[in-house]
């Protein structure tokens, strides 16, 4: 009779899977790191969109700039009259100044009119931000010796260094 030898099982109750505990622990770890990051998140949109807004609107002034070089003060699109070539935007509250049709929930800055020594560049941010930017104004004004600087009531942490907090506005 020959018999056969089989080797004995190394594992008998081996099971594979995750534990209780191990999934527990994993949901905590990932529920620390959402707690963390969701808010540094939020902070970088704020950041980008008002970024994004001041240099809409800073890129006004080359328009005013020119106007006001060539005399030209009064806004619209005849011939003796000036084009802000304002770009409509979705963050942006402001129907046109020069009679264009807009699409709907786009805006434009709003410039003073007629352009003088100490024009400004205004604009109120829509809804289309994030909430804590919702209805804020950013204000781009020009002094009489031809400099420009910008304002908002958007809280400091959230613009740039081009850009100073102004709770009045």
């Amino acid at each position: 009779m020959s018999s056969v030898i089989t080797a004995p099982k190394l594992y008998p109750n081996f099971q594979s899977g995750f534990t209780l505990i191990e999934i527990t622990i994993v949901a905590a770890i990932i529920g620390i790191l959402s707690a963390i990051a969701i808010p540094q998140y939020q902070i970088y949109v704020a950041k980008a969109q008002a970024t994004r807004l001041i240099g809409e609107l800073g890129e006004l002034r080359l328009s005013v700039e020119s106007c006001l070089q060539t005399g030209i003060t009064e806004i619209g699109l005849g011939i003796d009259e000036c084009d802000p070539r304002a770009t409509a935007s979705n963050l942006i509250l402001g129907s046109s100044q020069v009679g264009v049709t807009l699409p709907n929930n786009m805006g434009v800055a709003q410039l003073s009119n007629p352009l003088t020594s100490t024009s400004s560049i205004t604009a109120i941010v829509s809804n289309q931000v994030i909430p804590s930017l919702s209805g804020k104004k950013i204000e781009w004004l020009r002094t009489s010796g031809g400099s420009w600087s910008c304002s908002s009531n958007i809280e400091s942490i959230y613009l740039p260094q081009s850009c100073s907090y102004d709770a009045s506005l």
